[in-house]
């Protein structure tokens, strides 16, 4: 009895997770009212702020990339912060005479670098942005509309993947493509539930310092701005591009970092999970994020060990299949790890390896938090 009780929770909380959650939230959107569409009178000025901690590669395009953009320049300032870097990021930035540079030689983390930027932020609109992400011409002012609304305290952008030779790219790129969807949804409802650092934007009024010690800086202040009773829009016109990972370690460590620190933020910004106070953020915050983080990646092994337990029980015919179904899919997923490793990628194994690849992260992260071994000072994958 118990066993069929553990497999019918393992398997509600992972089908409530990824389809029962977006499609209650579409329900809901679905009655309520619309607000008419409100337009920007002016465009905003903005301040962009870059990180790039030896980005030596990249940061000449990116610079390029940023002055590009179909936006004034009048109303752009763009700063990179090279805190740390040993390479020739700072003078790549010093060679554009329109950005402003801050670099010091200790290496303190993204997030000090973030909080370092902002006291230097002369405008009313601050964009966070990769030093490896490039923008379409036409994202600043996409990302820019929604602050029309007042209530709208930031903006998330939308990742997408560069299908390019990585043997990630493929899972990766259908994931991003189903996060894009869940945040229309959560957004017509209410709010974004974090944004991706990629390219998020904010009313500096509404910054708060990050913890030093915060491991996603983007998690921590799209939920500060929430904390604040503001929303996160989401700005699906607002297009950035970023590489996948080129190998296979590089996005283990990336995904148990993410990882590691979704676990932190429920304690960062835990009061987010108070429903009396923040009702529908609460809601959002615990279906999208804490069973994604703490609950999924056990409930597909509970699933798998307790269907398969039934089955050598002599349970009905049901449970032989469904646990049939489950053997091929990790079957796929094994298949895709064989191909990872050979560094080529077939749709049909890829997308279930990256989705166990994906949860077997997020139990690494988890432990590693909890070990107290995850570091703020990130090491980039290689793209």
């Amino acid at each position: 009895m118990w066993m069929s009780t553990v497999l019918w929770i393992s398997a509600g909380v992972i089908l409530f997770t990824y389809a029962g959650y977006p499609l209650l939230l579409w329900l809901m959107s679905f009655f309520k009212k619309k607000k008419t569409n409100i337009s920007l009178q002016d465009l905003p000025s903005v301040s962009i702020i870059i990180a790039a901690f030896n980005e030596e590669q990249v940061l000449e395009k990116k610079l390029q990339n940023s002055f590009a953009l179909e936006y004034p320049a009048e109303l752009l300032q763009v700063i990179v912060v090279a805190d740390g870097s040993t390479d020739k990021t700072v003078q790549i930035a010093s060679s554009f005479n329109n950005v402003l540079l801050l670099h010091q030689t200790e290496r303190r983390g993204k997030a000090a670098a973030i909080n370092h930027a902002v006291s230097f932020a002369q405008n009313e609109l601050l964009v966070l942005t990769d030093a490896n992400t490039f923008l379409q011409p036409h994202t600043l002012k996409e990302l820019m509309a929604p602050f029309a609304d007042n209530e709208t305290g930031a903006v998330a952008g939308e990742k997408k993947i560069a299908q390019a030779n990585s043997i990630t790219a493929s899972g990766e790129g259908m994931y991003w493509k189903y996060e894009s969807w869940l945040k229309q949804q959560e957004s017509q409802f209410y709010t974004v539930i974090g944004a991706a650092g990629e390219l998020f934007a904010l009313r500096k009024e509404l910054f708060v310092p990050i913890p030093e010690n915060a491991i996603t800086d983007d998690f921590f202040l799209s939920l500060s701005v929430n904390l604040q009773h503001k929303k996160c829009a989401y700005a699906k016109h607002a297009v950035s591009t970023e590489a996948a990972s080129l190998s296979l370690t590089d996005e283990w460590k990336r995904k148990v970092r993410i990882a590691s620190g979704g676990v932190q933020s429920l304690f960062l910004v835990s009061a987010a999970l108070n429903p009396f106070a923040y009702p529908r953020v609460a809601f959002q915050f615990f279906c999208h994020r804490v069973l994604r983080w703490l609950f999924c990646a056990p409930a597909f092994i509970l699933l798998f060990i307790t269907n398969s337990l039934l089955v050598i029980q002599g349970a009905s015919s049901f449970y032989t299949l469904m646990l049939l179904l489950q053997s091929a899919f990790y079957t796929l997923a094994f298949a895709g790890w064989l191909w990872a490793i050979n560094k080529q990628k077939f749709f049909l194994f890829s997308f279930p390896f990256y989705v166990v690849f994906m949860h077997a992260a997020m139990l690494a992260g988890t432990w590693q938090y909890i070990r107290g071994k995850q570091s703020v000072l990130w090491e980039k994958a290689k793209r």
